[in-house]
């Protein structure tokens, strides 16, 4: 698995502008933050998927494929959770689980390919 630098940037970039949009949306929100810095990290590692990760096996439209799906599935996770009543437990549950259901799919593929 290879990673490009300079697109990983990018995908930070992104990732950050994103958070900073969530932040600015949850203006009377009590976990404000906590959306801010869970969207933005949550992002970055589903866009560095699809921008950043290469497979030198090939495979890495698999890769591709699994990192747009978690992506989505983020994205719209955090905006049901900004224009609505924040709980705690729900947000880090289900971000939590998406997350590492991508992290473990990403690993299982990697696995398969070498």
């Amino acid at each position: 698995m290879k990673i490009n630098l300079f697109l990983l940037l990018i995908a930070l970039v992104i990732a950050a502008l994103a958070a900073f949009g969530f932040y600015a949306a949850n203006n009377e929100e009590v976990y404000r933050l906590l959306i801010t810095i869970g969207a933005g990290l949550s992002l970055l590692i589903t866009l560095g998927g699809v921008l950043a990760l290469s497979s030198p096996n090939g495979g890495s439209l698999n890769i591709k494929i699994t990192s747009v799906l978690f992506f989505i599935a983020l994205l719209v996770e955090h905006l049901i959770f900004s224009f609505t009543a924040v709980k705690l437990a729900p947000y880090v549950i289900i971000t939590g689980i998406l997350l590492l259901l991508f992290v473990l799919i990403i690993y299982a593929i990697n696995k398969a390919l070498k």
